[in-house]
């Protein structure tokens, strides 16, 4: 396995690894005096880090994962591209605090760190609550899956997700992170941009460093280029919650609903949920790629929810049955919550 060792100007006290490797109090204790070093006047708060900068861009990551066990074993897959852990690496989002410790060495942006994103947005919620409002032009949060998605949530500014889109960016659906509850707050528009990692949430969680390293110089470029502030503009139907302000489901377009075709899971199966077990599992179905929808009499439909995954009693892969199987209506989140409650 080769091993690459990536660090922050130079200071191998503060690499990758050691991001991936800290609890996230001690991981907020570092990044107060890293931004110190960097130049910046620093806000160490209940649930938050936040450093005002030079150019009018908020980058936002949150600072907890997970995974209850640190990542004390890394292994890299033999051309170096790919890290992960038999503990969950914890990509998510300790990829995104990496990715903005490096923007931030070509562009002097505004900075949030936010504590407890997967408990509902605590962090967010305190910064939200709080006096600080930053001037500033847009918000990029580096939270999410994948390599080239934009997700926008609730916010609907069409130049600003065509000014996103410009950088090789794809509109993604997805149900929460720190921007949902801070844009709206800010009355700027935000995008949650892909850090990178894979299989959030499980104990099979990769990260693709290169696809992290291309999307560092993605949004260094987009912070660099000068542009007016870009309004929140809420979009005219918005979702509701089942799991605090946090929704478990994927919220997409009304106009992707679909059909697939979906297996009940079995009684025996462990169903996992933004990293907690779940006790039932009958309202509950997969289709043959492990993605988990739950399902809702009401509609006779299933909704795909984004956090979680499935296995058997001993933690593997269920296998897929095409006997129990049946082709069930796919709505998106806000298409359901529009027909349970209009």
């Amino acid at each position: 396995m080769n091993r690459i060792e990536r660090t922050i100007d130079d200071n191998a006290n503060f690499s990758f690894e050691n991001i991936l490797q800290m609890r996230q109090k001690e991981l907020k204790h570092n990044l107060a005096k890293e931004l110190k070093a960097m130049g910046y006047s620093v806000t160490n708060a209940k649930g938050y880090l936040y450093a005002p900068g030079e150019i009018p861009v908020l980058l936002v990551a949150h600072l907890d994962t997970v995974h209850q066990e640190l990542p004390t074993v890394i292994c890299y897959s033999e051309d170096g591209r790919y890290a992960m852990s038999p503990y969950g690496i914890g990509g998510d989002d300790r990829s995104g605090v990496y990715m903005i410790l490096h923007i931030l060495r070509a562009a002097h942006c505004y900075v949030l760190f936010c504590e407890d994103e997967e408990t509902g947005g605590n962090g967010a919620r305190e910064f939200a609550k709080s006096n600080i409002r930053p001037k500033v032009n847009y918000i990029v949060e580096l939270d999410r899956r994948g390599a080239n998605d934009a997700v926008f949530y609730g916010c609907d500014n069409p130049d600003f997700t065509d000014y996103i889109c410009e950088f090789g960016f794809k509109e993604a659906g997805g149900s929460f992170s720190d921007i949902s509850v801070i844009a709206p707050k800010l009355k700027t528009a935000a995008v949650n941009i892909s850090a990178g990692y894979y299989n959030e949430h499980r104990p099979n969680e990769y990260i693709d460093l290169e696809a992290m390293d291309t999307n560092i110089s993605r949004v260094t470029q987009m912070t660099l280029t000068k542009t007016e502030h870009f309004a929140y503009m809420e979009r005219k139907s918005r979702g509701m919650s089942f799991w605090g302000q946090q929704s478990i489901f994927d919220m997409e377009d009304s106009v992707r609903d679909r059909s697939r075709l979906l297996m009940p899971l079995p009684e025996t199966a462990r169903l996992i949920l933004n990293g907690c077990e779940l006790g039932r599992v009958s309202n509950y179905l997969m289709d043959r790629h492990g993605n988990v929808y739950a399902y809702l009499d009401e509609l006779e439909a299933a909704v795909e929810s984004e956090n979680a995954f499935a296995c058997d009693k001993d933690g593997k892969e269920i296998g897929f049955s095409l006997v129990e199987a049946k082709h069930l209506p796919i709505l998106s989140f806000e298409s359901a919550m529009e027909q349970l409650y209009t």
